[in-house]
């Protein structure tokens, strides 16, 4: 199938001037209420903006007239030279980014079509100027036809996948070789590791770097001149650190549990332009993870982290000056987005910045070379979507030239604020509260984030929590035990505790919020997706009477058949190392399964529930869902089910969410609006 290059400019360059004379937003409208949910739940206008390594240029993805996501190329001299350099008929540009100062690589999606990040999206490269589009790896399913003789070189989806680019100079990328064993799985085989090639994105040309690589190696430590210099290895249930001998031989440097939180456990940041390993670690009593520098000569870290925060894993994104070789600074994220930097001026640039945009988080990036005149900077709050400007250093001058999501207008979202509040048994819970206009206590939606060991919750503008707010709800979204990003004290405390400690911390955020006065305790739901969808289901269990109603999408509703149902894409390391740590043995802690498995217990759940999975489903399969359906239909509990057909683990086709969140918007007002009736114990 042919997908054309059509380098239209059209409604886009017009809008991208606009902003960069200083166009005005629109006037806000009357009321929260009155913003459309399609302007909450599809995808952003304009995103992935990136400046080239010399700071000449800009390249952002922005979407035409006819809604396609296509790949611009903007002169930071002079912002009314633009050029749409990759746009096609069929596909959206997922994402892009600089391979030198002539060059992108970027991959494909197709967003008018669900489920479409399972699909092999390919990876192309192209030209600053709309030139030399070429083939890396290929689109599955489908055939690019771009003109070149690369295409009989390029390489397979299910073998290689892009991994990161060489700041080099060389125009050279680093793709992973996938291997994989015939052990069955959902694909028919499991992955046992992979290897780096380098890959040129103007050429094709593919050159080996290295021989003999180690086994279930799934992340490696390369230089800025493209040497690996370590990898990690993950396998049977251990981490270690492998670093490459100069006579060619793996030795192991470092090694812990690849499951279990704990203050010996780390993980590799990235090899930083100065030739230093940067990794988080503990760095306090509290368990958070700080940002040190790491010797792979002896294995050993700095005994002082560069960057930390009490109470928050730094997990550090490095700012440097690749021709330099140095490090500027980190950008990381404690209660909110911020950064650190080590480089005195970049430091006063912040300052003179930040007084120039008060109130919002504003990330500097500068040019790969460190020597541009004009930065990158993206704004962002609560309230506000990204905004991006170019601060010239020279003129003193902030230029904006886009924004995310131009049809939200901060005056009408709603306030998110971080506290931390006291578990039943005194361990510290971080939880975000999003309030809506007005004065509570309000209806309440709790929102239980899926992983779940992940840091779910973040200080940004977030389409689902200002969505319900705008409708008159308060959000309160904890991080319960086992959360990530707040230290292995809280990380390594929800081992084997689903249904249990875990679902109380909800619970106590639950209760907290009525007893502020900001949460209306008859007039409360909650819900959440994957793990969030498993909590939800544990709290009509375990908590009727806190709980009006329930919506649990993607949901897992048994445990055991996490373990059982032999097409999800779990690998067997996890299955047989990390499940039984983390959420319990299905032998020694069978009792215990059976107690907190929703579909055992679906005979307590009788509050009303909205289910909805999606029938492509490889993390989740929908069996959980419709064995959970048929239950409690078989005992008259009120349930309301969604399926769709086509979606995976979560809705990806903006169709879907913003038709799902409509349907969501109905049942709270039906179960727990304002002309609900009330709830009664």
């Amino acid at each position: 199938m042919k997908m054309p290059f059509q380098p239209v400019l059209g409604a886009v360059v017009a809008a991208l001037i606009a902003l960069s004379q200083g166009a005005k937003a629109a006037e806000p409208a009357a009321a929260p209420s009155t913003v459309p949910a399609a302007a909450f739940f599809r995808f952003a206008d304009m995103s992935e903006v990136r400046m080239s390594p010399d700071g000449s240029a800009v390249a952002i993805l922005v979407r035409n007239q006819a809604g396609r996501r296509q790949l611009a190329v903007m002169d930071t001299a002079d912002l009314t030279k633009i050029r749409i350099v990759a746009s096609f008929e069929e596909f959206d540009v997922a994402w892009a980014q600089w391979a030198d100062d002539k060059s992108l690589v970027f991959s494909l999606g197709d967003e008018s079509e669900s489920a479409y990040a399972t699909r092999g999206a390919g990876l192309y490269g192209i030209g600053r100027d709309g030139e030399n589009l070429r083939v890396l790896i290929n689109f599955r399913g489908r055939n690019m036809e771009t003109g070149t003789m690369i295409k009989a070189r390029s390489l397979e989806p299910h073998d290689y996948s892009f991994d990161r680019v060489l700041h080099d100079g060389s125009g050279d990328i680093v793709v992973d070789h996938w291997t994989a064993n015939i052990k069955f799985n959902a694909y028919g085989s499991e992955w046992t590791g992979m290897s780096p090639i380098r890959i040129n994105v103007h050429t094709g040309t593919l050159t080996p770097m290295g021989k003999n690589w180690p086994d279930h190696v799934f992340d490696w430590v390369i230089d800025a001149q493209g040497q690996v210099k370590a990898g990690v290895r993950t396998d049977e249930g251990r981490t270690t650190l492998l670093a490459l001998e100069a006579d060619g031989s793996w030795k192991p440097r470092s090694q812990f549990p690849s499951y279990e939180a704990s203050a010996d456990s780390f993980s590799v940041n990235d090899m930083g332009a100065d030739g230093r390993v940067y990794i988080n670690k503990s760095s306090g009593a509290d368990g958070a993870r700080g940002l040190f520098q790491y010797d792979l000569a002896t294995g050993r870290a700095d005994s002082q982290p560069l960057v930390n925060a009490r109470g928050f894993d730094i997990d550090a994104a490095l700012i440097e000056d690749c021709r330099a070789h140095k490090v500027l600074g980190v950008h990381y994220e404690a209660d909110a987005a911020g950064t650190a930097w080590f480089d005195p001026g970049m430091k006063a640039l912040q300052a003179k910045v930040d007084a120039r945009l008060p109130g919002l988080i504003n990330q500097i990036d500068p040019a790969d070379c460190g020597c541009a005149q004009r930065v990158l900077v993206t704004s962002h709050s609560d309230r506000q979507p990204r905004l991006f400007f170019l601060y010239d250093r020279v003129e003193d001058l902030l230029i904006p030239f886009g924004q995310a999501r131009p049809a939200i207008d901060r005056h009408q979202m709603a306030d998110t604020d971080f506290v931390r509040i006291k578990a039943r048994d005194g361990l510290e819970i971080p939880v975000y509260v999003t309030k809506p206009h007005g004065k509570g206590p309000w209806p309440t939606v709790v929102l239980v984030h899926g992983g779940p060991w992940v840091r779910g919750w973040h200080w940004a503008w977030d389409g689902e929590s200002q969505f319900l707010a705008s409708r008159g709800y308060l959000v309160v979204k904890p991080e319960f035990r086992g959360s990530r990003g707040y230290g292995y004290e809280l990380q390594g405390a929800g081992d084997r505790q689903w249904g249990l400690k875990m679902q109380d911390d909800i619970a106590d955020a639950t209760t907290w919020a009525a007893r502020q006065g900001l949460a209306d305790s008859q007039r409360t739901c909650i819900a959440g997706a994957s793990y969030g969808g498993y909590a939800t289901l544990m709290g009509l269990v375990r908590y009727p009477d806190l709980y009006r109603c329930g919506v649990a999408w993607a949901a897992v509703t048994d445990i055991n058949l996490m373990y059982d149902i032999y097409w999800s894409d779990f690998n067997n390391d996890y299955k047989t190392y990390g499940m039984p740590t983390l959420i319990g043995d299905q032998v020694k802690d069978a009792e215990q399964l059976k107690a907190t498995s929703p579909l055992q217990q679906a005979a307590r759940i009788t509050r009303p529930l909205l289910l909805a999975h999606g029938g492509v489903d490889q993390r989740v399969p929908i069996a959980h869902a419709t064995k959970l359906r048929d239950a409690l239909e078989s005992n008259h509990a009120p349930v309301k089910w969604i399926e769709y057909k086509d979606e995976g683990h979560g809705w990806k086709q903006p169709e879907t969410r913003i038709g799902f969140y409509e349907d969501v918007l109905k049942f709270l007002d039906a179960n727990i609006g304002p002309n609900a009736p009330a709830n009664k114990h």
